[in-house]
């Protein structure tokens, strides 16, 4: 009688303790709101309300919307590429991500006291947005970014800085004659090479 109101006692005891177990661990949330790290908004703006745009540092690019048309103020006569131009001011409107360093102690350890490049564009309300690039995360592969205002470092895909690693003429839009020009050239290229590989 007394085991069997030992075993009843220590049977309790390991209930209670289930029981406490089950509160504590109900009462942490793991919920994936809270494990995951939280996405930041970078830049917010609208690519339509861009009215120029323009790069220094490691490459110079100036481009500027007039009458609804991109065209390079460094060579107003450079017929530009309209789809490439807009694909370089989506790259940076609402840029997002995950890694932040909320208060950088050194800049020169993202390479942000000396940025590589300097991206702007100026909205039609007049305000602008400067983004300086610093050095690529060897780890990750991003790219550190800092914005004009703004004390915090991020790190952003490569693409987003990539994407600006051209030359005006990269931009250049081609004619009907260039494309079939150099398709022409193309073919014959390679009817020379058939014939050559006959032979």
């Amino acid at each position: 009688m007394k085991k069997k109101r030992i075993q009843l006692i220590i049977l309790l005891i390991l209930c209670l303790l289930c029981a406490a177990a089950y509160l504590i661990f109900k009462s942490m949330d793991f919920s994936e709101k809270d494990t995951a790290a939280k996405e930041v908004t970078v830049t917010d703006f609208a690519s339509k309300d861009v009215t120029s745009l323009s790069v220094s540092g490691d490459h110079r690019l100036n481009f500027a919307k007039e009458e609804d048309k991109w065209v390079n103020t460094d060579d107003r006569e450079m017929p530009l590429n309209q789809t490439l131009v807009s694909s370089l001011v989506n790259n940076i409107a609402g840029i997002t991500t995950e890694s932040v360093v909320e208060q950088p102690e050194d800049l020169s350890e993202y390479g942000l006291d000396n940025p590589v490049r300097t991206i702007k564009a100026t909205l039609e309300n007049g305000s602008s947005i400067i983004i300086y690039v610093g050095n690529q995360n060897d780890l990750t592969g991003d790219y550190y970014i800092r914005l004009e205002g703004d004390d915090r470092v991020y790190g952003i895909s490569s693409y987003v800085v990539t994407a600006f690693d051209k030359e005006p003429e990269e931009f250049i839009e081609e004619t009907e004659e260039e494309t079939t020009s150099a398709e022409d050239t193309e073919e014959t290229a390679a009817d020379t090479a058939n014939a050559q590989e006959t032979e």
